[in-house]
């Protein structure tokens, strides 16, 4: 087996085992990443719950292409990388994206109810449903940074060999005939 076919295995295997995680993990996630935000949800019904999973399922199999597809981007088209390095860069960045989302999401759900409490009873906040929870928008806002991510990455490695190449040409002058 070669080892493009390798990696389209791994890759098949990686979505479907997405695709069918997405389907239980959804809730306990949901729950132990934004515990405040789901305390306050609405009782959802049967069909927003199967909506908010399908959702998330589509995020998390999104994710799960997006990060060896960006290394293998990088992989592919840069003369010095290794698949295994740019996989471990695309994971890494990957973490820092839903780190940063997660993070992002937490901060304007604690203002949307700092602003509840400061405007009194009268203010409706806005509506806590499932289907737009911020678990699935934190997943998607990584994939489409991944998405940008290959190829950036491979911008970045070619501007790098550019930049090397003048300064080894700047770093060997030519040399002049000697005078006899």
């Amino acid at each position: 087996m070669t080892r493009r076919s390798t990696l389209y295995i791994l890759g098949a295997v990686a979505l479907i085992l997405a695709w069918g995680a997405g389907q239980f993990l959804f809730l306990p996630l949901l729950k132990l990443s934004f515990t405040a935000w789901f305390k306050g949800l609405a009782t959802p019904a049967a069909g927003d719950t199967g909506t908010a999973t399908l959702r998330f399922q589509l995020a998390m199999t999104s994710l799960f292409v997006m990060v060896p597809l960006s290394a293998l981007v990088t992989e592919r088209f840069a003369v010095q990388a290794k698949y295994s390095h740019s996989l471990a860069k695309s994971v890494l960045i990957g973490l820092l994206a839903f780190g940063m989302a997660w993070l992002y999401l937490h901060e304007a759900l604690a203002s949307q109810v700092r602003i509840a409490a400061k405007l009194g009873a009268g203010y409706v906040g806005p509506a806590r449903l499932l289907t737009n929870d911020p678990l699935t928008t934190a997943v998607w806002f990584t994939a489409v940074c991944l998405v940008v991510f290959g190829p950036l990455d491979l911008w970045i490695a070619r501007l790098q060999e550019q930049s090397r190449k003048t300064a080894q040409a700047a770093a060997t002058p030519e040399k002049k005939p000697e005078a006899l």
